[in-house]
Formats: C-alpha cells, structure tokens, sequence
C-alpha cells in the first residue's frame, strides 16, 4: 500500500509519472453577506468519472523536524518542497483511492487549524501564450499534491496562499488550475496561470459566483496587497509578449482573465456560468457568451446550503437555453461534491462545517463534519474500494445514482430519490443550528473532548445518511422488480436523527455536558440509539428479523404491516439476550413492511428510541 511520506531531501527521487487532472469541475462561492444566515460558503463538484472511487479520510499529524521535505510518495510526480513546520497539522482529506495508479489527487479537506481547501478547477492560459512561461512538468506542483502540501502547514488561508506562491516561484507549476484556500475570517481564490504566474484574490463578502473549467479574475490592482497577491512578473510578462490587456475599469494594473486567455468563455463553460447564476438569482445572463465579458461576481440574496445543493446537482430544469446545452453541472461522471459553511462568530476549531457528498449530488445528499476536529472517519468513507464493494461509502452513495440518473429512470425512481434527499438537505440545516449550540456548549464546558464529540457524530451521522442510502437502493430495487414507480413512502426526514444524543458520553467527565433538543426536554433516562435492521423472507411463509444490539437497551418492538403507513400493524417484542425473531404465519404474495426500536426503563417507563428504517420482504411462497 503506497503512502503518504514526509521526508528529508537527502531520500532518492520518485518514479517519471505525470498526474492526470479532472478537467469538468464547477466551483461556486456566496459572500457572507449573501447567505440567509450570514455564513460564507464555497465548494466544488469533481467532474471526472461516475466509476472513480473516492475515500474520505484523516491524515494524522507527524513530527518532521527542521529543514523537511515534502515528496510525492505516490509514485505519480517528482515534486518535492519544503516543509516549513517541525510537526505538521492534522487534516481531513478527499482523495483518490490508493490502489489509483495516478497518484493521490487530494480534492478538499480541512486541517485542525481550521484552515480548509477545495481544489481545483482545471483551467489553463491560452494555448498559444503557454511557451513564454511553460508549465514544470513531473516536478512541478499540480492538483495530485495542492491540498496535502498546503494543508500539512498553513496556519491561516493567507499563509496557505502565500506557500503556493512560493512554490510557484521557485518550482514552479505542472499545470493550470483556479483553487480555495480559505479560514474562519477570508476566503482567497487562486489562480495557476502558467508555470511561474499566478494571481489570488481575496473574495468579496457582498458577492457570489460560479467559477467552471475557466480563468476568471478580471480586473486587479497589485498595489491592493490586502486583496491581491500575484506573481512579481505577472504584468512584464504579459506586456513583454504581447497579449496585455488593461484593467477594463481604468484603476488597475490588468485584466488578468483577457491578459492571459484573450477571450471570452467557451459555450461549455458559459452554460454554467449562466445556469449556476439563473439559479442563484433568478436572472439569465446572455451576456456570458460575449467575448469581452470579464466580470464573474454577481448579487444574490438568502442563499442557503439547500440552494447549493441544488446547484451541485443542477441541469437547468427550469431555464430555456433554445438549443442543445454543451454543459450542465450536475453530470453523472461527478465522483464527488462539497460545500464548506463558514460561521466567523464561532471558535475556529467549530467555524467550518465541512459537507460532503460522494458520487452526483444530483442524486446523492451532502453530510455534514467539523472537519477541524475529526481525529477518524467511520470505515466505510475511508475504505479503499477502486471496484464496486457495497461496505464503501463512495459505492453506497453512488449506487442509487446508478439507477437514477438516466432516461425513463429519472422519472420512475429519480423524482422519488430527488424528493426525499431535498426533504432530508432542508432538515439537515436546521438541525445543524442545533448542533453548532451544543457544540459551542462542549467548547466552553468541556474543550478537551471536542474532539471526541466531533468525531463520534461525525460517524453517527455519516453511517446514518448511508442506512437511508442503502433503503433508497433496497426500495428502487423492489420497485423494478414490480415494475412500478418509485415514491418515498417508506422514508421521511422525520425519521433523521443528528444531535449529540447520538454519541455516547467519553467515559470520564461525562456528567459536565448538558444535550439538548430544540423542541424537547431533556429525559431522566436517555432514549437509546435507532436500532439498525434487516430482515429477509423465509419459505414457509416467514420471514426472519435481525436486529443490532444498542447499548444499554432493556428490550425492543418490532412492527410488521402490509401497510407502509402501518395503519394495519402486528408488534412482537424481543428481549436483550436473543434479538433475531422469526415472524410466522403471513400471507403468500404479499409485501410486508417491517420496523423495530429500542427502549430502555425509566423505572416502570419505558423510553423508546426512534423507529428503524423501513424495511421491506415479499412473501413468495
């Protein structure tokens, strides 16, 4: 298994392979002030292939001590830089598998200095002014290295900038790229223009934008160094070679974006342009597809993670273009998506809130991590997987993609998925306000496990979110196998459970944390943990139900009906110490729905958890 290593310079060099790009990604911002909750956010889709597994994981921190070098342990490049910290930080990463043959190919992640990084959006200078600055191969930093190398040792987004601006300076870049950096306080947008040229701007907190596989900075002034951070020669060399062109608002040094690209957008990239910002605005712009067009930012208001979401998985549903569309933004070959949600009244270690979606958001949901915090993952999202293997979080997510996504699919079983993962994005947020309070609660009154919290509900919630994957997938199935519709009957987001009541206490402080429910009030006994289930049918007109143990229970229900809603119910109860039952005595040809929860005694009370997820068998014979 290839790793990750820092090491010194003195270690031989690395295998001749050039690292291949994703070259159809969408990025978006919204300012601050555009936000329904005053929040920035920023994010991605990687367009590359609806087959390239994705994992999720934490790369733990590593004392390297003075004068170290990172180096590309893959095997896929020869690029080497310094490390310009003795230990460096613990990250989340998400990345490619390591069984890829073209190396790690990190595309977000977040580092536990709360500083978070989504890259890239391939995007390349003009062909024909390339030779005036080339790119570096093999040893040049490209997006197989960008987000380990940063967030190994940037302490804040400008630090982060100004180590790529380094590299680029003495390294060198392999490739184009537009690129995040950002913390709790700024966000900074990136720009590898050609090997040894680049340019940042720090984004406006008034604005948003939809950034594809293009150039975009426009007009900057160099002398702005709280804004703008550029290469030493970005003006000379576009003078000295002939394609300068101006700043267009005749106060700046240049226009970066017609300097470097000379033209407008192509159609594939302006369809994006215009159907990302009709979506957050409401008004179409036609004038993308003009040559001189420069300014990517426009003004929107209230936008939430929802709206963002929908935006990852967009294919311009209610826009007329009058022709073929070269390009929409939720394509199938998505491997995966993000959002980072940025609060700058909260403590750094809490202000980012890392969403991650695995496969299309189209017809996938995004869950929700501190990922400043996370010291693990739950094994599913850090499975190695490069085939199909149903206990990877990439390959449960993608599944019901698989069946959704295409021709009369979309419309039997696609409207269903898209239903109930709009339901399940909308409570989602809300719950999260809820989260953020009893996170904060655990900041003031118990720092040293705000780690733990944050990593027992990132698991909880992340391996909840694939329980209603994997019941989405169940039920598509049966419905194909019927020949029927697909409708979210037997799912609801009622059923979501996302608090800290899904974690269990650490074993010493415990009594110092107070949990509370936005609508509820806190219970002497603790209702137990949603009891996971899964049930098959048996000949003989049976059918047999196993159910996971949940801690502390004191016995549990299941509930079986030939009825989704259950308005025709039969109960059988199970005790702690035998939790598979058999039910006997159904009736052939029929589909039984079926259900179980927990509870636990409160003296003679019982407290019951929430139900299970639906699960549905069909009584052949």
């Amino acid at each position: 298994m290839k790793k990750l290593v820092l090491t010194m310079l003195s270690i031989a060099g690395m295998m001749l392979f050039t690292a291949l790009p994703a070259k159809a990604c969408t990025s978006y911002y919204v300012g601050k002030d555009c936000t329904k909750d005053g929040t920035t956010m920023y994010g991605r889709t990687e367009d590359i292939s609806s087959r390239k597994d994705k994992v999720y994981k934490v790369i733990q921190a590593k004392h390297v001590g003075k004068n170290a070098v990172y180096k590309d342990e893959s095997g896929a490049t020869e690029f080497q830089a310094p490390i310009k910290v003795d230990t460096t930080y613990r990250y989340t990463i998400c990345r490619d598998n390591e069984g890829d043959e073209d190396g790690y190919f990190g595309e977000f992640g977040t580092n536990s200095k709360g500083v978070t990084m989504s890259a890239t959006t391939s995007a390349s200078a003009a062909r024909s002014i390339r030779q005036y600055d080339p790119y570096v191969k093999n040893t040049g930093i490209t997006e197989e290295n960008l987000t380990d190398y940063i967030l190994c040792q940037a302490s804040t987004a400008r630090e982060g900038v100004e180590i790529l601006a380094d590299v680029m300076d003495t390294i060198g870049a392999g490739e184009g790229n537009g690129l995040f950096i950002a913390d709790k306080n700024e966000v900074w947008y990136f720009e590898m223009l050609l090997g040894h040229n680049y340019c940042a701007i720090k984004m406006p907190s008034n604005k948003a934008a939809v950034i594809p596989n293009c150039l975009v900075i426009g007009d900057v002034d160099l002398s702005d160094k709280e804004n703008v951070i550029a290469s030493p020669n970005l003006v000379k060399v576009a003078k000295n070679n002939g394609f300068y062109v101006p700043a267009q608002d005749g106060k700046g040094d240049i226009n970066v974006k017609l300097s470097y690209t000379g033209k407008g957008y192509s159609a594939g990239n302006a369809d994006r342009i215009r159907g990302g910002q009709y979506l957050l605005n409401g008004q179409d712009n036609t004038a993308i597809y003009t040559d001189d067009y420069q300014d990517i930012f426009i003004n929107v208001k209230n936008v939430t993670v929802e709206k963002l979401y929908e935006l990852a998985g967009y294919r311009y549903e209610n826009m007329n273009f009058g022709r073929d569309i070269s390009r929409v933004i939720g394509v199938k070959s998505s491997a995966e998506c993000h959002i980072f949600q940025i609060d700058s009244s909260m403590p750094a270690e809490l202000a980012t809130v890392q969403w991650v979606c695995m496969g299309n958001a189209d017809m996938s949901t995004f869950v929700p991590f501190y990922g400043a915090l996370l010291t693990d993952v739950s094994r599913a999202y850090k499975m190695e997987a490069h085939n199909y293997n149903s206990r990877a979080a990439y390959w449960i997510f993608r599944n019901v993609g698989f069946l959704c996504e295409d021709g009369d699919n979309r419309t039997a079983y696609g409207k269903g998925v898209k239903q109930f993962y709009t339901a399940y994005m909308t409570k989602m947020e809300e719950l999260q306000k809820n989260v953020n309070a009893q996170m904060l609660n655990v900041y003031k009154n118990d720092k040293a496990n705000l780690e733990y919290y944050a990593t027992k509900l990132g698991i909880a919630i992340g391996d909840e979110t694939m329980d209603f994957a994997k019941a989405l997938y169940a039920d598509i199935q049966t419905c194909k196998a019927d020949g029927t519709t697909y409708e979210v009957s037997s799912l609801s987001a009622d059923d979501i459970t996302y608090d800290l009541s899904m974690v269990a206490a650490p074993a010493k402080k415990a009594e110092s944390i107070t949990v509370t429910k936005p609508d509820t009030q806190i219970k002497k006994v603790a209702a137990p943990a949603r009891v996971k289930v899964r049930a098959k049918a048996l000949k003989g007109k049976k059918a047999k139900v196993n159910l996971k143990k949940v801690a502390q229970a004191s016995g549990y229900e299941i509930m079986y009906s030939t009825n989704m809603n259950f308005t025709k119910k039969a109960t059988k109860k199970v005790s702690t110490t035998k939790i598979t039952k058999t039910i006997r005595k159904l009736k052939k040809k029929k589909t039984y729905y079926i259900k179980a929860r927990a509870y636990k005694l409160d003296g003679k009370t019982k407290v019951y958890g929430k139900w299970s997820l639906i699960k549905k068998v069909v009584i052949k014979k």
